[in-house]
């Protein structure tokens, strides 16, 4: 649970086993932090930095349309289908594994 304490109870995360174990590992106190305001120094320097977070951080910052086209979550969702491939492979080789 040290995964949601850090980031949120309502939030799944499923990193690699060797991950998981290192995190596990860690000496981080855990506590929510997921509704803890940003510092608006950080918010400002990620704004100036990246262009495009301006539009994903503000509430009217992209319409239904526009998420659905933009790049990052394009990219977010094309990493989660490929971690699906690569599940859907590994149980795959463990239910009938290659003869050769």
């Amino acid at each position: 649970m040290h995964g949601s304490g850090l980031i949120g109870r309502h939030i799944v995360v499923s990193p690699p086993p060797a991950w998981q174990a290192r995190f596990n590992a860690m000496d981080i106190q855990v506590r929510p932090r997921i509704g803890a305001p940003v510092a608006p120094a950080i918010v400002e320097t990620l704004v100036r930095k990246f262009p495009v977070f301006d539009r994903a951080y503000n509430q009217d910052g992209l319409t239904i349309e526009q998420f659905d086209s933009f790049a990052p979550t394009r990219r977010t969702l094309r990493q989660f289908i490929g971690a699906c491939r690569d599940l859907d492979a590994l149980i795959a080789d463990f239910l009938v594994p290659n003869p050769d």
